[in-house]
């Protein structure tokens, strides 16, 4: 998430919770996962019962805890009490990637918006072993539309693989029909 140190408010204020696709829950933020319940505008006054201004910034807190579980204390961002939740918190290379899941999402749920479901979006991050796997996933879904947007900024290497053209370039030559 995206947080600010707010004095007055006695922690840090949660100013924006990463969000990717939600066909992928365990790519999820640690403060957007199922039962955490944290929301932009509250304000994390504590980790492990330590006030969060008591450190220099937060992530001093969190040092040395990705893939522990952590125990946040969270003060609602209008009225409320505070209360406590556990998290989980994921290394700079895990937010790194999670910065740019949203960045491919938002982008995919843009073109959906303006072209209305006729024109399909599919990023090409890389060319990896792992990146066919998220090329089939995000390829099938859209691959009937009118129209398709293949987006390869930022990409992280890679040829263009010859399945992924044969995919592009493939004409239908026969089709089951109930009668």
């Amino acid at each position: 998430a995206v947080l600010a140190r707010d004095e007055t408010a006695g922690g840090y204020r949660v100013q924006h919770i990463y969000r990717n696709d939600p066909d992928a829950p365990d790519d999820l933020s640690p403060l957007a996962r199922y039962g955490v319940d944290v929301h932009e505008g509250d304000v994390i006054t504590a980790v492990d019962h330590v006030p969060a201004l008591s450190a220099p910034d937060l992530g001093a807190l969190l040092r040395n805890q990705a893939a522990r579980q952590v125990l946040l204390t969270v003060k609602p961002g209008g009225n409320g009490a505070a209360r406590e939740v556990v998290v989980q918190p994921m290394t700079q290379s895990q937010e790194s990637n999670l910065r740019y899941s949203e960045w491919e999402y938002t982008r995919r749920l843009a073109v959906d918006s303006i072209a209305h479901d006729s024109i399909g979006y599919i990023h090409l991050r890389a060319m990896g072993s792992t990146d066919i796997d998220q090329w089939a996933r995000d390829y099938y879904p859209v691959f009937q539309r009118q129209g398709l947007i293949i987006d390869d900024r930022h990409n992280r290497g890679g040829n263009i693989d010859s399945w992924i053209l044969e995919k592009l370039i493939r004409k239908a030559w026969f089709y089951f029909k109930s009668r």
